[in-house]
């Protein structure tokens, strides 16, 4: 019993860091209809942010937390959601 006990135990602690280490989802991105890699559209979803980021033309968004980073394929789902946030201008 105490065997299979520590072996149960040493294979646990073999899983659960290769499981932690092979995520690659962004905790709490939230794309509409698009994911990281392919919204077009960036903003915060935190209450005092102002601005939203294209990523053509300004990477800023990569400094965003991905708590709070919505991501949009077009300005207009972006404004359907958030009307008061601008274009941040070209970095």
């Amino acid at each position: 019993m105490k065997q299979a006990l520590t072996a149960l135990a040493i294979s646990l602690a073999l899983i659960v860091p290769a499981t932690a280490g092979a995520r690659t989802v962004q905790p709490n991105f939230v794309g509409s209809g698009c994911s990281i890699s392919t919204c077009r559209y960036f903003t915060s979803s935190y209450s005092t942010a102002r601005y939203y980021y294209d990523r053509r033309t300004c990477s800023q968004w990569k400094s965003l937390s991905t708590t709070y980073l919505r991501g949009f394929s077009t300005v207009t789902a972006l404004h359907n959601k958030y009307p008061k946030r601008v274009l941040h201008a070209p970095c």
